[in-house]
This record gives structure tokens, sequence and C-alpha cells, in this order.
């Protein structure tokens, strides 16, 4: 109970941390995709209920409520039918055959045991938090060992800018670190972090400051260099594959979490366009259906906003991974 209390207070701290530095980020990426629709739904509440409060809505004549309750009913059942559908379609694409689980497990094995030599750890971790932990401690030594030897760029420009990229991924790592240590929530969000972040701009700058020297470097600088691009490589790739399971658990989650409120959405509207079928109106008062249709309708935009909030956040994600390391996008700069 204590380890939930913990996990629930690090993934508060971290959301609300990310709420005041990147409002942005929180709102497409980072925050719980059930409070950010919480919030677009207020939105919409605050709308309508202006909009009848103010009398711009006078919820008198019956016909246009009627109309309004069945076009979010008819909305709401194509589009939880067509995104399930399409979810399920996109999941059952990596059901898979014998071999091509073999071709995949030696895939996965081959990366692992390249992450090993190149770490020079026996050992690898299996699970995805193990894995970016031991490479960014790996990166952190190699951080660490060019800073030990003094080196600088003859060039002032090259000077700053070596120094720069390194202050950036040093916090970059810290950073990364901190949340791995939040336990399974911090897993999380740490590898939104790392999708999250353009690896090819480190990679291109320990080029850069190989390539711009007209002298040889000192041995120490050049394997510290050489290391770092090789570790760089290495969270690319990873953060590439763990990108493919994150967007499948995403969209198992839309989907599980569409049908537990789309359907009770459904049933709460028909209940009440059930309610104008007597022959002398609505069973219930007119002040209590000012009241009941606001709700309503707010409830029926519920699986649009839960929608938006998904496909926000798995459509950043794939804009901000778009190109191959070592390039980059204008999106990912």
């Amino acid at each position: 109970m204590g380890r939930k209390r913990d996990a629930a207070r690090f993934e508060l701290n971290t959301e609300l941390d990310v709420l005041r530095h990147e409002p942005l980020d929180w709102f497409l990426l980072t925050g719980n995709r059930l409070i950010v629709s919480a919030l677009l739904l207020t939105l919409v509440s605050a709308t309508i209920w202006w909009a009848v409060l103010s009398g711009l809505a006078p919820l008198v004549e019956p016909t246009p409520t009627l109309f309004l309750l069945f076009a979010l009913i008819g909305g709401n059942f194509t589009l939880i039918t067509i995104v399930v559908s399409i979810s399920q379609f996109v999941l059952a694409r990596h059901l898979e055959s014998p071999g091509e689980v073999r071709e995949q497990m030696r895939e996965v094995i081959g990366f692992r045991e390249e992450v090993s030599r190149i770490t020079q750890q026996r050992v690898v971790p299996v699970t995805p938090g193990g894995l970016f932990e031991l490479l960014f401690e790996s990166i952190e030594r190699d951080v660490r060992a060019l800073e030990r030897t003094g080196w600088t760029p003859a060039d002032p420009a090259l000077e700053g800018y070596a120094e720069r990229l390194l202050d950036d991924l040093a916090a970059h790592i810290e950073y990364v670190q901190t949340l791995l240590a939040g336990g399974s929530a911090g897993v999380r969000y740490a590898l939104i972090a790392v999708l999250d972040t353009n690896y090819s701009r480190y990679f291109v700058g320990a080029y850069r400051l190989r390539a711009s020297q007209e002298e040889p470097l000192p041995e120490a600088v050049e394997g510290s260099l050489n290391r770092l691009e090789r570790h760089v490589e290495q969270v690319d790739v990873a953060r590439r594959y763990f990108k493919t399971i994150y967007i499948q658990s995403e969209l198992a989650s839309l989907s599980r979490t569409l049908l537990f409120i789309g359907i009770p959405v459904q049933v709460v509207s028909v209940v009440l366009m059930l309610l104008f079928t007597d022959a002398t109106g609505p069973t219930i008062s007119q002040g209590t259906l000012r009241v009941v249709i606001p709700l309503v309708v707010t409830a029926g935009f519920a699986p649009i906003v839960l929608l938006t909030t998904y496909i926000l956040r798995l459509a950043t994600v794939v804009q901000r991974t778009a190109a191959m390391y070592p390039f980059t996008t204008n999106a990912e700069q």
C-alpha cells in the first residue's frame, strides 16, 4: 500500500512539474489522458451551460433536443465501432508465426549482445527501465571521462558549442535517471522523455567535434567521443523498439477506455431520448430537463474528447520520432 502511495505521489509531482515548465508538452504528450480529457470536457460543459443560462438555448422546444441526442448517439456508435475496429486491426497485425517470432527474438538478442559489448556489461537488463538505466549510466561515464581530460577545441566557437552540448546531455541524463528512480510510473515518464528527445544532435555534435579538428585528437578524447556516439546510437535503437510497444499499449488502452466510457454514455443518452416518447411530452419537469440535458450532452462529447487526447499523444510521438538516426526533421529540432 505504501508503495502505491509513493508511486501516486511521484506521478502527481511529475505531472505538476511538467505542467509548470512545459504546459504544451503536458497537454500533448506527458499528461494523463483521463485528466486532459476531463479538462477538455470541463470547457465543453462550461460552453453548454453558458448557452443555457444565458438564454441562447432555452430548451423549451423538444424537437431540436431530440435531433441533438440522435446525432450524439449515432455518432458515438460509429466512432466507438470504427476506433475499436481499427485498433484491433493494428494490434492483430502483430500476431506472428513461429518463424517470425524466432527471427524477431534473434534480432532482439543481437541488440542485447551489442549493448553488452558497448557498455562492457555481461548481463543486460531485460526491462525497459533497466536497459535505459544501463545505457544512460554508460553515457554519463563517457561525459565525465571527456570532462576529466580537460580537452577544449582550439576554435572558441566550437569550445562554446562543446560546453553547451555536454551540459545539455548531462542535464538530460540526470532528468531521465530521476524519472527511472520513480518505479513503474517513472519508467513510463522516462520512456516519454526519451521518445521526445532528439538524439541525432548529440551524435552530430560528437562527430562535429572530431571532424573539425585539424590535428589528431588525444586518444582519451577520441575514445570518449566514439563511445558516446555508439551509446547514443543504442539509445535511439532502444527507444524506437519501445516506441512500437508503447503505441500498441496506448491503442489497447484507448480501446478499453473508450468502451468503458462510451457504453454508459450511450445508455444514458438513449434513456433521455425515451423520456420524450410520452404523448403528452417529457415525463419529467422542465426544470429537471434544463439540468439533465446539458449534463447528458456534455457526457455525449466524452468519447470524441477521449479519442482526441489519445490521438494527440500518438501523433506527437510519431512526429517527433519520424526521422531515422542520425538524420532529423524540423519537428525534432
